[in-house]
C-alpha cells in the first residue's frame, strides 16, 4: 500500500514521519483538587482534529451538555495535526486538575505514537469514560463507476496502487486495516490522509479521491441517503442496521479485518485524581442519556451500557496488545 499525502499536507507529514517530539516531561501531574472543588474555571475541551468531522460533531454535541452537568462552561477547541498528537500533547501537558479534557481514540492514542514513534502512550492519559463506538463505512461519488465493493476490490487487484482512498490521518484503525487488506490479502490502494473526515469526504465529492474510508458518522449517513455518497462496504463483525445491505470485510471471506471501528472517548492527562475522574464521569453518562446530545453524536454509536473509564482502558490495552505487530513496532 502506498500512502500519499495531499500538497498542503506534505510539509506536515515530513515532520511527523522524523518523530513529533511530545511534551509529555512537560505535565506537572498535578493531582490537586476535590470534586466538590471542581470545577473551579472553565474546562477547556481539546478536539485533536480539523472542524467539520465526526469528532468534533461529538466534542461539540457533548460540550454545552458536559458543561451544564459540572456548573461551568466547556469550550470545544480543535487542535488538529498529527493524526491527533497534536491535541493529544497538548492535553497531556497540562496540569492533571480536569480543567483540560480530550475526546480520545484507540488510534490516536495507541496506533499514532507507534506508527510515527512519538514520545507518548496510553499511560500518559487519564480514562473517563467511552462516548462512542463508530465503524467504518468506504464511501465512492454518486458518479463512480464502481457500483459494489467487488468491483472496487477486483479493480484494485488488476491496477495495483491505482486507487485512491482518503482516509483521516495515516495511524488510524482505517487505514492500518488498508495496509492489512494488502499485507495479507494482496489488495493494494493509495491511502490519502487527511487530518480528519471531513477533508477526505470533501475529496471524494470533488472526485479527488476515488473513495473515502470513514466513520459512519450522521454527515456520512446523510450523504448516504441523499444519494451523493454510495457506500460499498462497512466495518466491523457484523452488517449495520441502517445499510443492512452493505457488506461488511468478514461478508467478503476477510474474516480478520474487524479493527476498523473507532471508540472515541473522554480523557484528562494523566494522574487525575480519583473524585475528579468520577465527577467528570457522571456527568459523561448523563449527557449520553440525554436525547438530544445522543442524536447529535449519533444514537446507534453510543453505547446501550455506559462504558466507564476501566472499559476505555480496556479499549486502549486491546489496541496497545494487536498493534504493534501489525505496524512492525
Amino acid at each position: 500500500m502506498t500512502t500519499r499525502f495531499p500538497r498542503t499536507l506534505a510539509s506536515f507529514a515530513v515532520v511527523t514521519g522524523f518523530g513529533l517530539s511530545v511534551a509529555a516531561c512537560g505535565q506537572s501531574g498535578s493531582t490537586t483538587g476535590t470534586s466538590d472543588e471542581y470545577p473551579s474555571e472553565p474546562i477547556t475541551f481539546l478536539v485533536p482534529y480539523e472542524a467539520g468531522g465526526p469528532t468534533d460533531v461529538t466534542a461539540r454535541a457533548l460540550a454545552p451538555c458536559l458543561g451544564d452537568e459540572l456548573g461551568q462552561p466547556v469550550v470545544a477547541e480543535n487542535v488538529p495535526g498529527g493524526s491527533g498528537a497534536v491535541g493529544l500533547q497538548r492535553m497531556i501537558g497540562e496540569d492533571a486538575d480536569g480543567h483540560t479534557l480530550a475526546i480520545v481514540s484507540t488510534g490516536m492514542v495507541v496506533l499514532t505514537p507507534l506508527v510515527n514513534k512519538l514520545e507518548y502512550s496510553k499511560e500518559d492519559i487519564t480514562p473517563i469514560g467511552v462516548i462512542s463506538r463508530v465503524p467504518m463505512n468506504l464511501v465512492v461519488g454518486e458518479d463512480s463507476e464502481f457500483q459494489t465493493v467487488e468491483d472496487f476490490i477486483a479493480a484494485a487487484e488488476e491496477n495495483p496502487g491505482q486507487l485512491n482512498v482518503g482516509v483521516s490521518g495515516s495511524s488510524t484503525p482505517q487505514a492500518i486495516e488498508l495496509q492489512r487488506l494488502e499485507d495479507e490479502h494482496g489488495v493494494d490502494l493509495t491511502v490519502v490522509p487527511f487530518e480528519g473526515s471531513a477533508g477526505a469526504t470533501t475529496a471524494v465529492l470533488g472526485g479527488h479521491a476515488d473513495a473515502a474510508f470513514i466513520n459512519d458518522a450522521p454527515e456520512v449517513s446523510e450523504r448516504i441517503e441523499d444519494g451523493s455518497f454510495r457506500v460499498l462496504l462497512t466495518s466491523g463483525e457484523e452488517r449495520q442496521e441502517h445499510i443492512p445491505d452493505t457488506p461488511t470485510f468478514v461478508d467478503l471471506g476477510y474474516e480478520d479485518l474487524t479493527l476498523a471501528v473507532t471508540t472515541y472517548g473522554l480523557a484528562g492527562p494523566a494522574g487525575l485524581p480519583e473524585d475528579v475522574v468520577s465527577k467528570a464521569s457522571d456527568a459523561l453518562d448523563t449527557c449520553l442519556q440525554d436525547e438530544q446530545t445522543a442524536q447529535a453524536i449519533g444514537e446507534r454509536f453510543v453505547p446501550e451500557t455506559y462504558g466507564t473509564a476501566e472499559d476505555l482502558q480496556r479499549y486502549l490495552d486491546e489496541g496497545a496488545e494487536v498493534y504493534p505487530a501489525i505496524v512492525g513496532s
